[in-house]
Formats: C-alpha cells, sequence, structure tokens
C-alpha cells in the first residue's frame, strides 16, 4: 500500500502514514475550513489500510505501529477526528499487534498535553507523553 502524505498548510497538520516502517505521524496545526473535507480521506485510507492488513491476510507478521501525534494547535472538530484515526489504530491491538502512541507536546503546553491526557483516557489506552 502506498505511503500517504499530506502537505501541511497554514490550516492543516502534515500527515506521513508510512505503512512499509509501520509509522504513522501528524503534526502541525489543525483547523481546517472543512474539516470533513479534510479527514475523510485520511480515515478512508485507515479503513483500506485495516482492511488490507487485517482482513486479508490473517497470517500477518505481528509488529508495532508507531503512531507519532505533534500538534501545535487542533480546534474540537480536529480532536473529534483524532480520536477517530486513533480508533482506528486500535483495532489491531484485538489482532495481537502493538500500537505505541507517543503524543509530543511543547514544553508548558498544558492545554496540547491535557488534550492527549483527554483522549488517552477516551481510548482507555497509554500514550507516550512526550516534551519537546
Amino acid at each position: 500500500m502506498e505511503t500517504l502524505y499530506i502537505e501541511p498548510t497554514e490550516f492543516t497538520p502534515k500527515v506521513i502514514f508510512d505503512p512499509e516502517n509501520s509509522t504513522f505521524d501528524i503534526s502541525g496545526f489543525s483547523r481546517p475550513e472543512n474539516v470533513i473535507g479534510f479527514y475523510k480521506p485520511i480515515l478512508k485510507w485507515m479503513e483500506d489500510y485495516n482492511d488490507i492488513v487485517l482482513s486479508n491476510n490473517t497470517q500477518f507478521e505481528k509488529s508495532i505501529l508507531t503512531v507519532n501525534i505533534k500538534m501545535t494547535y487542533f480546534n474540537s472538530a480536529s480532536s473529534k477526528f483524532l480520536l477517530d484515526i486513533l480508533l482506528e489504530f486500535m483495532k489491531f491491538l484485538s489482532k495481537g499487534n502493538k500500537v505505541e502512541i507517543n503524543w509530543y507536546y511543547e514544553e508548558g503546553d498544558d492545554e496540547i498535553l491535557e488534550s492527549g491526557e483527554e483522549i488517552s483516557d477516551m481510548l482507555g489506552y497509554q500514550f507516550n507523553f512526550i516534551p519537546f
């Protein structure tokens, strides 16, 4: 499956989902004018990736998926889609894979840290919180 790469803009984050290396990065600023239009293709890519890896290949090698979230700002509409994307990654846990979620936050940015803690609590899954 091809890598998903979306260039950042003034209002949208950079997205690099690299299935070959099992790394999935979202970083930057997220306040898209059309939040559904921006995030739906990412969710569709995730659904396709899950179908290919989990549904079609029952003998796949168990692996560690590394998710890196390094947001400087995101609005409430974006947070819902970030949660939806992370829920897609949780499907891999049920198949015996490991998912490592690294939530980066600028040192002193309590708002981004607390948002990550809330999402972690909603998922019932422990993130690695990493200041930078």
